[in-house]
C-alpha cells in the first residue's frame, strides 16, 4: 500500500513538473510574440482599423484581458482611454477574454455613432465559428480587417456612419502618432487599407466549408473589397481619386502576399519567394509580409539549433531574394554555407552583406 502511495506521489509530481514546463514555455512564446517587430505592427494596424472607421474619436473604452497591448497606441493619437462603461464613448475596442455583463453594458455607452471593433484571434478557428461571430454583431455595418495572418479586426457601426476622407487622412498626421505609425511602416492611410477585407456580407460567402479552418487565403480569390462607404465629397476630386487608387493598388498587393503563401503552404519555395518579394517593392510594410519574413528567421534559428544548416539557408535565401537590400539575411546564409562546407559560396556571400551594410554595392553607387 505504501508503495502504491509513493507511486501515485510520484506521479502527480511528474505532472506538476510537465503543466510548469508547458506554462512557462507558453509565457515565453507569447512574451517573444509581444515583442516582436511583427507583433507590434499587427497591433498597430489594429488600432488604427478602428480609428480610421471614426476618425474624429476622443474617448476609446478598453474591454478584454489584452487591451493593455493596445491602449497605449489610443493615448499616443491622442484619445482619451478608459476601462470601466461610464459615460459615452466613441469607440469600443474588444480583445482577449470580455464576460457577456461587460459586453452588454459596453454596448450601451458607445455613442450612436460610435465604431465596436472587436480583436478576432483566428488560430485554429472553424467558419462556421468565424461566421457566427460575424452574425452575432448587432450592428448595420460590420467589417472586416486583417492586421495579421490570424489577427484579425471587426467593426461594426450604423451604416450611414461614413466617415470623412479628409478626417481619417488628417488622422495620419498626428505628431503623437508618428512613431508608431512609422515603426509599422504605415504611415499612409492607403497603407491601413492593405488591411481592409470587405463588409460582412463580402465574407460570408468566402466559407463553403463549415468545419474548414479560416484562412487568409478564403480572399485571395476575391474581388477587391469597394470603399464606396467613405465620404469623399470634401476632397479635391484628384486627391481623391489617387487615395482610392492607392488603397485598390495595396490591397491588391496583400493579395499578392497572400497567393505567396498558398505557395509556401505547397512547399514551392522558389515561387513564393519570388511572389513576396514582387508585393515587397510595393509595400515593404505590409504586416502579413512583415510576420511571413519574421517567421521564416525564426524557422532560421530553430533549423541551426537542430544542426539543419541547409534548411536554415532556404529560409536566409528567401528572406534576401524579398528584401534584397538588407545585409542580415544574406550574412546568415554565408554562415550556413560556411557549415556547409560551400567556402566560395559563402566568401562571396559575405562580400556581397558587408557591400550591402556599407552601401558600396555597384547597385548603391559605390566604387
Amino acid at each position: 500500500m505504501k508503495k502504491i502511495v509513493l507511486v501515485g506521489m510520484a506521479a502527480i509530481m511528474v505532472l506538476i513538473v510537465v503543466v510548469a514546463c508547458r506554462c512557462l514555455l507558453s509565457g515565453v512564446e507569447d512574451s517573444r510574440r509581444r515583442e516582436s517587430k511583427a507583433f507590434r505592427c499587427v497591433r498597430t494596424v489594429s488600432v488604427y482599423a478602428a480609428l480610421v472607421e471614426n476618425p474624429t474619436a476622443a474617448r476609446v473604452l478598453v474591454l478584454g484581458d489584452t487591451v493593455g497591448d493596445y491602449s497605449g497606441f489610443f493615448e499616443h493619437a491622442g484619445l482619451v482611454c478608459e476601462t470601466e462603461p461610464k459615460g459615452e464613448f466613441d469607440i469600443v475596442f474588444v480583445s482577449g477574454n470580455v464576460s457577456p455583463r461587460m459586453v452588454k453594458a459596453a454596448r450601451k455607452v458607445l455613442a450612436p455613432d460610435g465604431a465596436w471593433a472587436e480583436c478576432i484571434d483566428a488560430r485554429e478557428m472553424k467558419a462556421s465559428v468565424f461566421k457566427t461571430r460575424l452574425q452575432a454583431l448587432p450592428y448595420e455595418c460590420v467589417h472586416v480587417w486583417m492586421p495579421g495572418e490570424k489577427d484579425w479586426v471587426l467593426v461594426g457601426r450604423k451604416a450611414d456612419a461614413r466617415p470623412r476622407l479628409e478626417d481619417m487622412m488628417d488622422l495620419f498626421a498626428r505628431e503623437g502618432a508618428f512613431d508608431d505609425l512609422a515603426v509599422a511602416q504605415c504611415n499612409t492611410l492607403p497603407v491601413a487599407f492593405a488591411s481592409y477585407a470587405g463588409t460582412r456580407e463580402d465574407m460570408l460567402p468566402a466559407f463553403s466549408g463549415e468545419d474548414a479552418l479560416v484562412e487568409p487565403e478564403n480572399f485571395v480569390t476575391r474581388e477587391v473589397a469597394p470603399v464606396d462607404w467613405i465620404d469623399c465629397d470634401a476632397v479635391d476630386a484628384d486627391i481623391r481619386d489617387g487615395a482610392l487608387r492607392e488603397m485598390r493598388s495595396m490591397q491588391i498587393v496583400r493579395r499578392i502576399v497572400l497567393v505567396g503563401d498558398m505557395q509556401a503552404g505547397r512547399h514551392d519555395e522558389e515561387k513564393s519567394a519570388e511572389v513576396w518579394a514582387r508585393a515587397a517593392l510595393r509595400n515593404p510594410g505590409d504586416t502579413i509580409l512583415v510576420e511571413r519574413l519574421e517567421r521564416l528567421s525564426v524557422n532560421a534559428q530553430a533549423f541551426l539549433k537542430l544542426g539543419k544548416a541547409a534548411m536554415a539557408a532556404r529560409c536566409y535565401d528567401t528572406m534576401a531574394q524579398v528584401r534584397p537590400d538588407d545585409p542580415m539575411p544574406v550574412y546568415n546564409y554565408a554562415l550556413c554555407m560556411q557549415q556547409l562546407g560551400k567556402a566560395d559560396i559563402a566568401e562571396l556571400a559575405f562580400k556581397r552583406a558587408k557591400e550591402l551594410s556599407t552601401g558600396t554595392s555597384q547597385e548603391g553607387g559605390g566604387k
